[in-house]
């Protein structure tokens, strides 16, 4: 019944905008006429005698819905471009939007290949693999890369024990060390570096071991510019991600709880010694600084940082202090093997202790004489400094200070002796554990 009106609005709305009739008012009320009613209304012709009469409303009523149908034909096409907005800001908000592995990096988080690679790898498959929400996503990705390093700070925590347990003795070699070198003795220096190194192999001390907890600061930055990234896109689910009073993981955390935390956390692992449990070669007072500097810039930092970042850092700094506190255990120390913590009050070497036969003994050791007082005035010790360098290279140093007497190089050949000896022992009873 309304297909030539339909194929007529559909040819008005196909026509190009400049041929149109500029006055499409005048088209609308040359529609209703006696021949388009007729073709579109055929019954009306089996009544024609009494439309004269007929009232005028219903006239005004059939005139008024081919207008509005003819409005609804002639309307513009939906902007595509503003539905596709319109979708994405709906799924963005929508927590029920489906993941899948590799829909971080179709997000447009992709980066390459690195720390932050890999965290947002674990972090998408625990996500994704275990169906937990992203509060609980996060909170298990810190504790498998904790996990993974664990290894790492048990060695770490073993030589930071037995490097303080040497201390006593590494005190007294550095300090001839440096008055060989200001001396320009260097036999003395060369038999202060040999005892050095005697007592660090004596001792199972490895430095690779203490530097490999550093592995955890590209992966921080990782985690830093990930959860950055994603609560700034926003990631899909992050603004019903939360628990508790943080909900919303795109915003901060509006009590402030969580950048307290992690500073009163900070404060208490800097306070049991570290992350290797009290062991450590840093001086007391780089430590007290660290104590009270850190906690205190890190919770001012991160006072309006997406939740999603507070959280992360949050439960970083409560698992290292659960981990600096089990390092303090001695049960725990014996079950990884880790050497065992020293006394505090160790601060002088022992007289039994097991290192005491790695020093060489002082009438073995070549005893640097005075040097020359220097020369008073602004410039007197630069030349001082200068004379003896000059005299070594040209070989006119005319102190024989590295010569040795007979009862010191006797003393010295018993020490090489009785260190061989001991060396042959250490190895046999390593073979002995091997098999």
């Amino acid at each position: 019944m309304y297909s030539s009106t339909l194929r007529a609005t559909r040819a008005l709305a196909s026509t190009p905008p400049s041929t149109r009739n500029p006055n499409p008012a005048s088209s609308i009320l040359r529609l209703p006429s006696a021949c388009h009613i007729r073709r579109a209304f055929p019954g009306i012709q089996h009544h024609a005698p009494s439309i004269r009469f007929a009232s005028s409303a219903s006239v005004v009523h059939n005139v008024a819905a081919a207008d509005e149908h003819l409005a609804e034909t002639l309307a513009p096409p939906p902007n595509e471009a503003l539905l596709d907005a319109s979708d994405i800001q709906t799924s963005a908000a929508d927590p029920t939007v489906q993941h899948h592995y590799g829909f971080l990096k179709e997000l447009g988080l992709d980066f390459g290949w690195g720390p932050t690679a890999f965290v947002e790898w674990a972090l998408e498959h625990v996500h994704i693999g275990l169906g937990t929400p992203w509060w609980a996503s996060i909170v298990l990705t810190m504790l498998a890369i904790r996990v993974v390093l664990f290894k790492a700070f048990v060695g770490s925590a073993d030589m930071s024990a037995r490097q303080t347990i040497i201390r006593p003795h590494l005190k007294g070699i550095r300090e001839r060390m440096t008055a060989a070198k200001q001396s320009l003795d260097t036999p003395a220096l060369m038999l202060a570096q040999r005892e050095l190194r005697n007592l660090q192999a004596a001792a199972g001390i490895k430095f690779w071991k203490s530097a490999l907890p550093l592995l955890q600061v590209p992966l921080g930055y990782g985690v830093f510019r990930l959860t950055r990234n994603m609560a700034s896109l926003p990631v899909p689910g992050l603004e019903v991600g939360g628990i508790l009073w943080f909900q919303d993981l795109t915003v901060s955390d509006p009590f402030f709880l969580l950048p307290i935390g992690t500073g009163v956390a900070t404060f208490f692992v800097f306070k049991l010694g570290g992350e290797t449990g009290g062991a450590t070669s840093i001086s007391p007072d780089l430590i007290n600084l660290f104590k009270w500097g850190l906690p205190i810039i890190s919770t001012v930092v991160m006072l309006f940082w997406p939740a999603m970042m507070q959280m992360t850092f949050f439960w970083t700094s409560t698992m290292a202090l659960l981990q600096a506190y089990l390092f303090k255990k001695p049960w725990f120390r014996d079950y990884w093997g880790i050497h065992p913590l020293p006394s505090p009050t160790t601060s002088t070497p022992s007289s039994d202790s097991q290192y005491k036969s790695m020093v060489i003994p002082t009438s073995a050791r070549t005893v640097p004489e005075e040097p020359e007082t220097a020369k008073k005035g602004l410039f007197g010790d630069t030349i001082t400094k200068l004379k003896n360098q000059g005299s070594k290279f040209l070989g006119k140093n005319q102190k024989p200070s590295g010569r040795r007497s007979a009862a010191e190089v006797a003393a010295a050949k018993r020490y090489e002796e009785r260190r061989r000896k001991e060396a042959e022992q250490e190895r046999q009873q390593r073979r002995s554990k091997r098999y």
